[in-house]
């Protein structure tokens, strides 16, 4: 976002939120409310997205839309092309993905695998697909896919999760190629472990040493690089180096070891 310009200038008049009922979502929604554009918040919980939205609006005095929608649902495409069109967005944040049923690959049914791949990957190219040609239209706008540092390399325990967290980096990276011409703006803001209810629900334990990042953190560090470069990480770059400069199986490994202490898995030797 160049010098001068604002947030509503750039992105408004109105933000979608995939996945905005709580978490780094409702942190999104706050700040982004905060600057003056009005808001559409997706998410599964009807009870969360209600409640976020009346403090949201109760706060900053925007116009908050809430939409109940399952982002795994097989009709997910002609859905994004719906809620695109009903409304002008010039920012779409695709927040949903976090992690369940934390196993081995074979030992979970084969559907868990898929959710992921359909709330990871299929949702958020239909819904880039649907908003991205209005903006190029117009000249402006914007684009945040959330990953996770999982994505960076394949680890046992949450293998699907992180192949599906791989797409949207990759993916991120050639929208941002294609459309910076165009005057649109592609983010994927990569997250270390952050604190969120869904991180909580996921029976993650506490690990020594390791401090969960703030949501609020992470949600003013994403906005702040959007419009700067394709690909943002929390941890910062430096540790992304120094993760590919390791042999990739040894990385792999570690990401394995962490995963299984992070879930309280007991590893056989």
């Amino acid at each position: 976002m160049s010098a001068g310009t604002s947030l509503a200038e750039r992105y408004g008049p109105r933000a979608l939120i995939l996945g905005g009922s709580e978490g780094i979502g409702a942190e999104f929604a706050d700040l982004l409310a905060s600057a003056g554009l009005d808001l559409t918040l997706v998410a599964r919980s009807a009870g969360a997205l209600n409640e976020t939205a009346a403090r949201i609006r109760d706060a900053h005095g925007v116009e908050v839309d809430v939409i109940e929608l399952d982002l795994t649902a097989p009709d997910i495409p002609s859905k994004a092309g719906d809620i695109i069109a009903a409304r002008d967005f010039g920012l779409v944040i695709y927040n949903a993905g976090a992690t369940h049923g934390v196993n081995l690959f074979l030992d979970q049914p084969v559907d868990r695998a898929l959710n992921l791949v359909a709330l990871n990957c299929a949702s958020p190219v239909a819904f880039a697909h649907a908003a991205l040609g209005k903006m190029r239209e117009k000249g402006r706008g914007g684009l945040i896919l959330i990953s996770s540092m999982s994505g960076l390399v394949g680890s046992g325990y949450v293998a699907a999760y992180a192949a599906s967290k791989s797409f949207e980096i990759v993916l991120a990276e050639g929208l941002h190629w294609e459309l910076q011409r165009d005057g649109v703006d592609i983010l994927c803001a990569v997250a270390s472990l952050t604190d969120t209810p869904a991180m909580q629900r996921s029976g993650m334990v506490e690990v020594e040493g390791l401090t969960p990042m703030d949501a609020r953190t992470f949600a003013t560090g994403a906005i702040d690089a959007l419009g700067s470069a394709p690909v943002w990480y929390a941890v910062g770059d430096a540790a992304v180096e120094g993760m590919r400069a390791m042999p990739r199986t040894a990385v792999t490994a570690n990401a394995s070891a962490m995963s299984a202490q992070l879930w309280g898995i007991k590893v056989d030797n």
